[in-house]
């Protein structure tokens, strides 16, 4: 068995001084336990008898060696219960421009859903295609729908209102409630529904990411955020208010925005001065608008 698994090593390695992608996830899926301990010594031998690069990101047959054995006992070592070097590896192929879905289920089958939650939501940003939609679906899975859960939004999507959203999430479990919503919003976004009826569910419970940054980007109408804000509690509506002057900044109304601020930090205590919006505005504002923000008690935050 080590002479075979020596030439699959062996087989594997020159694959990745070729330039081919290297599958060590299958040789190690078939081995015993006793196998990967032994592939993973074999693999960390090789590595240690090669000389170290001066500069690990330059593209020769020497550092392709040593990535590929790298990986082979990466993937080795995640088998016996130590993920830790397989997902930086991973992280350092999605930052390198690779898929981030193979981080992701790595991610979520070790049990780090958060992480795995937050690294999806980050490479969305930059994702497009395929990617796009495989991590779309990575996010939508970890709120563990039922079936029929997608026909349901879509129908939901085709006439949505508060009632039938609550009506939507009555049986989801707790642990998974808080992703279910996240992930259903972005479908819902996706499918076209009004920003403004998607702002007024995303804040239904509680403000979540998704309602600030479809506040921040200028989507939502201001009269939907300040009927919100009438809706909650008087210690929030500075917060609002900081929402709504984003939101008014972004439609290209300067005197709504330094107004809304202005009427946030006369209202407004410690802890509840929306201070990341008033920073933004501060960071974007021409110099009229630095003036205006001044005369209206604004402050200004200094590096």
């Amino acid at each position: 068995m080590v002479t075979s698994m020596a030439l699959e090593l062996g087989t594997l390695v020159a694959a990745g001084v070729a330039g081919r992608p290297v599958d060590a996830g299958s040789l190690v899926a078939g081995l015993d336990d006793a196998g990967v301990r032994a592939l993973e010594e074999t693999a960390r031998d090789e590595l240690a008898r090669l000389p170290t690069p001066l500069f690990e990101h330059v593209d020769d047959a020497l550092t392709r060696q040593r990535s590929a054995l790298r990986r082979v006992a990466a993937h080795a070592a995640d088998r016996l219960g130590r993920p830790d070097e397989l997902i930086d590896l991973l992280r350092g192929d999605w930052l390198r421009g690779r898929s981030v879905v193979p981080l992701l289920d790595l991610l979520r089958a070790h049990g780090l859903v958060d992480e795995a939650n937050l690294t999806a939501r980050l490479a969305l940003f930059s994702a497009e295609g395929n990617e796009e939609e495989r991590i779309e679906e990575f996010l939508t899975a970890g709120g563990r729908p039922p079936d029929g859960w997608l026909d349901a939004v879509r129908a939901f999507a085709r006439a949505p209102s508060r009632d039938g959203w609550r009506e939507l999430l009555q049986f989801t479990p707790d642990e998974v409630y808080y992703h279910r919503v996240r992930s259903t919003l972005r479908l819902l976004r996706r499918l076209g529904v009004d920003p403004d009826m998607v702002f007024q569910l995303a804040t239904a419970d509680a403000v979540t990411p998704d309602a600030i940054e479809l506040a921040e980007s200028g989507l939502v109408s201001v009269a939907t955020i300040l009927e919100r804000m009438n809706e909650g509690t008087a210690d929030s509506r500075p917060l609002w208010l900081g929402l709504a002057a984003r939101a008014s900044f972004e439609q290209g109304d300067r005197f709504g925005a330094a107004r809304f601020l202005s009427e946030a930090y006369r209202i407004g205590r410690d802890g509840f001065f929306p201070t990341i919006q008033a920073m933004d505005i501060r960071e974007e504002a021409d110099e009229e608008l630095q003036h205006m923000l001044d005369r209206a008690g604004v402050p200004r935050f200094e590096e």
